[in-house]
This record gives structure tokens, C-alpha cells and sequence, in this order.
């Protein structure tokens, strides 16, 4: 009876087993030249379909440190490949699952796809960058494209797949070595995706040392005052996703940050000044352990955030212009625009390209011409990047210690030599205001001295006329008497 179960159980587990969905999608053929018929192939080598959305492709030149948006997550939005099927993105082919309007690859480029938790998938370059390892091949030349051999390796092929199984001749350059298993009766012909590929996959996955990993998932491009969306992802030695433990974060900008992994869920941090800041993630198992299992980090690259309102519209159209005059894509997921008691909050995943302007129309944000003077541009975090109109004080005018001028006319003398305009202005100049406040002090003077003067010369002339009148002489007709008969 045990035997029975034992035998039971044991299919059971090989039928399961056999039939574990493994999903592998790489690039598999890149064109570049000529420039209206770019693309990019990918492949999902693994045996269930994979849904792409919030997956994304960067691109980095020779002459640059950070990589830049190639395909969006929008373009990629309900997006899916399944199990050995291709999936075409290109500029200029009509039949592509994915079409783009601005596709830019040139000589020396690096490209890479990041699936929805921002993990790196799977990267190729070519040219003179050289930081790629196995995964590099030369220019291609106009017409040829780089196609992935069923070695895993990267060879220039003269005949285009796109949408179909890759063909590289034995002739073509930087031709890996090839393996003596391939097809017979089409010698040098290197089928994506083939047996041979995955059984050396499975070589490669049974020497590998089994391993606790840790991974970053951030955007490299950062604005100044804006928050960044971060997060975190563990997995244990059977690549299994681990939800005990903690996280510490270093921002690099004297911040810190210590969480649990059951709590670790996106949050964002604000950078207030511009550079490139390197940010380091340690991951401990044991939440009161001292040294960290793992560990990852990535370079976040600050800059201005020039977003602005540009232009708006009249009391007819009163529609609102918001430019983005940065480098780099902005996401402008819950912004407001303000004005009063007015508010309009942009929707989620709201990006604006470099360069670009959106025109918001007052039917959509239900502004009028009379918020024109208090119409402002707010983050997500509340805080206000953009005026407007501000106010404008007016300015003030301070008069301070204006003592009167004298001007003394001087009739001309006809034998003065005449002075030039010039040397009148220069003397203007030169002449010290002092001089006025030192006239006025001495003009008072005068005036005290002139108001004692004539009280003392009044005083003195009444005294002299009252002693003139108590000394009266004797006349000349005091000598006489008159008698009466």
C-alpha cells in the first residue's frame, strides 16, 4: 500500500515537474541601418507566454553615462509574447507589434530590457562601448543586423529575420565558435531558442553557486525637488521572493532609510540638489543581523526640473501649456494645477517627453481667464514648482536727508574766459551736499546773533530816554512873578 502512494506521489511530482512554465525572453535581432527600417526583435525562448506590461528598453551611447528611454512603459502596456513566439518593435515596418514615431539607434550603442520591477533582462551593444561582456558585436553595415546564434552569442548577419527564426552564415564576422551539434543538412545555421541553447542554459544554472540576491528598482533620471519612486526586491537560493528581513537604504545625500522587507512597499525620496548620487541597498535575512546577505546599488542622476506653465490661453479659450524644457521625460502622475479654490490633478502615468508641450483645455480642467493671476504648477508633494504670474511689489522710494540748495546767479564778466559745459557738469558733481547742511547751521547762527543784537540795542534806548525825563534844567522864565494888585 505504501509502495502504491510512494509511486502516486512520485508521478504526480515528475508530471508537475516536467511542466513548470519557465519564461525567457531575450533580444534576439537588432537593426540599425538603414534608419527607416530599424528594429528590435525580441524572443521568449521558455514555454509560457509572458505578459510585457511595465516592461521597458534603455539605450546608453559610447559618449554617455546613463541610459535613456528607448521604449516606453506605454509602449509595452497589455503587450504579451508567448512561449517561442517573436515580438517586433521598429520604426518603419507596418506589420511590427510594436510601431514607434522616434527610434534612435546608431554606431556604438548599448540597449537593454527591464521587465515591470525594473530587473535587467537581457542587454546587448555593439560599436566601441565595451562594458558588456559576451554580449558585444561590431557596427553593423547597412542592410546587415545582429542576430543572437543558438550559442547565446551575438554575430553580424547578412540576411534580416525579423519576426522569424535567425540564419548567420559560418563566413559572417565575430561568428562564435560553432557547436558540432547543429543541423546537418543546413550547416551553419543557427536557430534562436534550439535545444542546444538550453541545455548549455542548463549548465550554466547547475554550476552556478546558489545565492541570496537583492535588487534596486528606480528610475536613473531624477529631478530636483521631485519625488523618486524606489523600491526593493529579495530573492533566496532557490530564487524564491523573500518576504522577512529588512532593507537598508543609503541615498547618498546624508539620508538613510531602514524598513522591513513585509513593509517594503514602493515609496519615494526627494533629492534637493543636482548631481548623481549612488545609491546602496543591503538586504539582512535576520532583522537584528550586523552584516548584510546582499547587497545592490545604483547610480541616480539629479537634475533641474524646468517644467513650467508656458502659455495660456484668453477669456475665448483659456487653455493651459505645460513645456518640459529638460533633457529627459517627466512624469507628471498627480500634479495640480492651481489657482484659488481651484484645482485640476493631472492623471497617473502622465509622461512629458523632452522638449514637448501638453495643452490642457479649460473643458478638461475647468479654469477661466479670471484664474490667470493666480494660476500655479504643483507637484505631487504639494509643493509649487511654477508661478505664473507672482506678484510684483511695487518699488519703494526712500528720500532721506534732502537739505535745500542755494544757487548764487553772478552776472558774467565779460573779460572771464568762458568754461566748457563739461568742466560745469564736473563741478556739480564733485560738489558735497555736506556744504548745504553746514550753511543752514551757520544761517542760524546769524539769526540768534541779529535777535540779541536788537533786543540789546531796544533795551539800551529806553533806558536813556526814562533818565531823560526825571532831569528836567530850570527855563528862563522861572525868574519871574506875577503879583495881583
Amino acid at each position: 500500500m505504501h509502495k502504491k502512494v510512494i509511486l502516486v506521489l512520485a508521478g504526480i511530482f515528475l508530471f508537475f515537474g516536467c511542466n513548470i512554465a519557465k519564461a525567457d525572453v531575450v533580444i534576439n535581432e537588432v537593426q540599425i541601418n538603414p534608419i527607416e527600417d530599424r528594429f528590435i526583435e525580441l524572443y521568449n525562448s521558455g514555454n509560457s507566454a509572458v505578459d510585457l506590461t511595465g516592461w521597458y528598453i534603455q539605450r546608453r551611447t559610447e559618449n554617455s553615462d546613463t541610459f535613456s528611454s528607448l521604449v516606453t512603459k506605454t509602449n509595452f502596456q497589455n503587450k504579451t509574447i508567448g512561449s517561442g513566439k517573436y515580438l517586433l518593435i521598429s520604426k518603419g515596418r507596418a506589420n511590427a507589434d510594436i510601431v514607434l514615431d522616434s527610434f534612435s539607434l546608431t554606431e556604438s550603442n548599448i540597449i537593454q530590457i527591464k521587465n515591470s520591477n525594473g530587473g535587467v533582462v537581457d542587454k546587448v551593444c555593439w560599436g566601441d562601448i565595451n562594458d558588456c561582456g559576451d554580449s558585444k558585436t561590431s557596427n553593423p553595415a547597412e542592410g546587415q543586423s545582429i542576430q543572437r546564434n543558438q550559442n547565446g552569442l551575438w554575430t553580424i548577419g547578412a540576411i534580416l529575420t525579423p519576426g522569424a527564426q535567425n540564419y548567420t552564415s559560418s563566413n559572417d564576422t565575430n561568428t562564435a565558435t560553432q557547436d558540432s551539434g547543429n543541423d546537418s543538412d543546413n550547416p551553419g545555421v543557427f536557430v534562436a531558442g534550439s535545444s542546444s541553447q538550453n541545455t548549455a542554459e542548463t549548465k550554466t544554472k547547475i554550476t552556478e553557486v546558489p545565492k541570496i540576491k537583492t535588487e534596486i528598482t528606480a528610475h536613473m533620471i531624477a529631478f530636483v525637488g521631485m519625488p523618486t519612486d524606489f523600491s526593493a526586491n529579495a530573492t533566496g537560493y532557490s530564487n524564491e521572493q523573500l518576504f522577512s528581513g529588512k532593507y537598508f537604504w543609503n541615498f547618498g545625500d546624508g539620508d538613510s532609510k531602514e524598513i522591513r522587507v513585509s513593509d517594503a512597499a514602493k515609496f519615494t525620496h526627494t533629492f534637493y540638489y543636482a548631481g548623481e548620487y549612488n545609491v546602496l541597498l543591503e538586504y539582512y535575512q535576520n532583522y537584528y543581523s550586523q552584516n548584510p546577505d546582499a547587497s545592490d546599488s545604483v547610480t541616480v542622476r539629479v537634475v533641474p526640473a524646468d517644467i513650467s506653465i508656458s502659455n495660456v490661453g484668453d477669456e475665448n479659450d483659456f487653455f493651459v501649456e505645460i513645456y518640459n524644457n529638460t533633457d529627459y521625460s517627466a512624469d507628471l502622475s498627480r500634479w495640480s494645477l492651481v489657482s484659488g479654490g481651484k484645482s485640476f490633478t493631472l492623471p497617473q502615468n502622465t509622461i512629458l517627453e523632452s522638449k514637448k508641450k501638453i495643452i490642457l483645455s479649460p473643458k478638461i480642467t475647468g479654469f477661466s481667464v479670471l484664474d490667470k493671476d493666480t494660476l500655479k504648477l504643483v507637484n505631487a508633494e504639494g509643493k509649487t514648482v511654477f508661478n505664473y504670474l507672482p506678484p510684483v511689489l511695487p518699488a519703494k522710494i526712500l528720500v532721506k536727508n534732502i537739505a535745500p540748495v542755494k544757487i548764487s546767479i553772478v552776472e558774467p564778466d565779460v573779460n572771464t574766459t568762458e568754461i566748457p559745459v563739461s568742466n560745469l557738469v564736473a563741478e556739480a558733481v564733485k560738489s558735497n551736499p555736506n556744504t548745504n547742511n553746514t550753511n543752514t547751521k551757520n544761517n542760524f547762527i546769524y539769526e540768534i546773533g541779529l535777535l540779541i543784537f536788537l533786543g540789546v540795542s531796544a533795551s539800551a534806548a529806553y533806558f536813556i530816554r526814562s533818565r531823560n525825563r526825571r532831569v528836567v534844567p530850570k527855563g528862563a522864565g522861572d525868574d519871574f512873578e506875577i503879583i495881583d494888585e
